[in-house]
């Protein structure tokens, strides 16, 4: 299938980064070129288009005028629309109805990872939409065969409905079943944000999704990127896990690198609130390392979940944290402190657990961080951890 990808920028270098990225990972793509905000409008209904790269700053008609006159035409509404923009214009890029983002200068491994995420989404969509159709019209064209296609449907809707890492999914579809399994060392992160309550009462439901669907959205993609499975979300809440269900001993490191890159997007979208005049939303959040039982559980609805006291003790990590900051065990620690610069909070008090040695984790130590940056790994500590 050859996808049609509109790019719309009045910097010609942009789009010769673009297409040379693009055409040079896959011959499936046509690139499209806009260099205005109409011209991209006027494309964007004339031809079929897959996905639009838009950048915030075009003459004639800026990004965000382009991104809602293209999302209130419901021709055009459905298609998904990456923006080229500064971390300052995420919030507005999200409520005009951006997909994604790409932040300037542009990196290449990161636009085709956004570029494939965004086709894979829009391809998984317009199939489901349809399967839906046929399943429909052969409902009503075949009566006879109408209990079949409401099994498959039934099928379907519980494959939708039901995310599971892909390991258990397979071994769920093959055997029907799937066993418990004890892992030894695993790395669980808990977030939660402070003041939640007062803030939900400040805000209308839909506010109130909305603002978590942009920070969990966000959450999900970071820990994507460090091998680690999103368990659940109650309320605020936000619960994760590294080293299931493919075991490995970088989980600790992996969680914190992902903790300190939730706080630093969770700090940035707050000095914007701010900036704004909205109140920020503080996170809170805490790791701790040990052993943990997962599997699935439920008959109708199947949920893929972890217990044990390491989960518990977490869980502590987080209430007993800071705003803006990367709380962590003892245990986790021991991991993970050659390599990160980290402040020894001392024994702290956790409930129902005694007291815990904690610390603070700032950042990766200078020797093992990319120069002006605390979060992001140098070569020197990704050959390190590529040993693991």
């Amino acid at each position: 299938m050859k996808y049609n990808i509109l790019v719309a920028d009045d910097d010609r270098f942009v789009h010769m980064f673009i297409e040379n990225a693009i055409e040079s990972e896959h011959h499936d793509y046509r690139i499209i070129s806009a260099f205005n905000g109409q011209e991209a409008c006027d494309l964007a209904f004339s031809q079929e288009v897959d996905l639009i790269i838009m950048d915030w700053e075009m003459p004639v008609m800026n990004g965000i005028d382009a991104l809602d006159y293209i999302k209130s035409d419901p021709n055009t509404a459905d298609i998904p629309i990456i923006v080229i923009t500064s971390t300052g214009n995420l919030q507005t890029a999200f409520e005009a109805g951006a997909i994604d983002f790409i932040k300037k200068p542009l990196d290449r491994v990161e636009l085709l990872v956004r570029v494939k995420s965004s086709l894979s989404m829009f391809k998984l969509i317009k199939s489901i939409v349809h399967q839906s159709e046929i399943l429909e019209e052969q409902s009503i064209e075949l009566e006879q065969k109408n209990a079949r296609l409401e099994e498959e449907q039934e099928k379907t809707d519980t494959l939708l409905l039901n995310i599971l890492p892909y390991e258990i999914a397979e071994q769920l579809k093959n055997k029907g079943s799937v066993d418990a399994k004890t892992y030894r060392r695993v790395s669980v992160l808990f977030t939660d944000f402070k003041g939640f309550t007062h803030i939900s009462e400040e805000l209308s439901p839909t506010e109130i999704i909305k603002e978590l669907g942009i920070f969990f959205a966000q959450f999900d993609e970071i820990i994507g990127g460090h091998f680690i499975e999103k368990i659940k979300t109650i309320g605020d809440a936000y619960m994760c896990v590294g080293g299931l269900p493919l075991r490995n001993k970088s989980n600790p490191i992996d969680t914190v690198l992902a903790g300190l890159e939730m706080q630093e997007f969770v700090n940035e979208l707050n000095d914007e609130k701010i900036k704004n005049g909205f109140k920020p939303w503080h996170l809170r959040l805490g790791i701790h390392t040990g052993r943990v039982v997962a599997g699935v559980i439920g008959k109708k609805k199947f949920a893929y979940d972890i217990w044990g006291d390491t989960v518990n003790t977490a869980s502590r990590m987080e209430s007993a944290g800071e705003i803006r900051k990367v709380n962590i065990s003892g245990d986790t620690y021991k991991h993970i402190g050659e390599y990160f610069d980290c402040e020894h909070r001392g024994k702290i008090e956790a409930k129902n657990k005694g007291e815990i040695d904690m610390y603070f984790v700032h950042g990766l130590k200078p020797e093992y961080a990319e120069a002006g940056s605390k979060i992001k790994p140098n070569k020197k500590f990704l050959g390190i951890l590529s040993e693991y």
